[in-house]
């Protein structure tokens, strides 16, 4: 059976990390939104906030195709909203996959000072148009975030720290789900 693996969940949890370090570690192929969104804005400027939800939707455009094409075993890492996984547990059902779902999700206060230092690195434009500096605003994105019901066998991870990242027994979770 086709394999996929989703990763999603709060705002500054370390999903794009681990999203890395599982395909490396599993030589497995990982599309995350972010970067696609920032080739897209190489490209395409976005001036404000409903421009860039564009990017985002473009971005969900290409996993909804990619899930088409029987690429197996792959990842697929976003902050996915409720109808977009809605629609994309579809799919994955429609064409077979087995599906395990990573769910990172973590103390609001810690994810939130992450995601201040987060902005003032070096990150892409693209990522800063919506303002969440304050805490409260930050909460309720992810709130809204954490309404997203996943399909498959689902893990939930406490992001609070970066522990899970180097968490055997789920790496031994995922091999355990790759090769049966």
């Amino acid at each position: 059976m086709k394999k996929i693996i989703l990763i999603g969940g709060d705002l500054a949890s370390g999903k794009s990390t681990l999203s890395y370090r599982i395909s490396e570690r599993f030589n497995i192929s990982c599309f995350n939104k972010d970067i696609l969104k920032e080739i897209f804005a190489e490209d395409i400027e976005t001036h404000n906030r409903e421009e860039n939800k564009k990017l985002s939707v473009s971005s969900f455009k290409i996993f909804r195709y990619l899930a088409t094409q029987n690429v197996s075993p792959m990842i697929l890492e976003s902050n996915f909203k409720v109808s977009e996984m809605e629609e994309l547990g579809k799919i994955l059902k429609e064409h077979e996959y087995d599906i395990l779902s990573l769910r990172l999700t973590g103390d609001f206060e810690t994810l939130h000072k992450r995601f201040i230092a987060r902005l003032s690195m070096n990150r892409n434009p693209i990522h800063k148009s919506v303002d969440l500096s304050r805490i409260q605003d930050f909460i309720d994105e992810n709130m809204k975030l954490r309404n997203t019901v996943y399909p498959g066998e689902v893990i939930d991870i406490d992001a609070s720290t970066f522990a899970y990242q180097e968490d055997e027994e789920l790496f031994r979770k995922i091999e355990d789900f790759l090769k049966r």
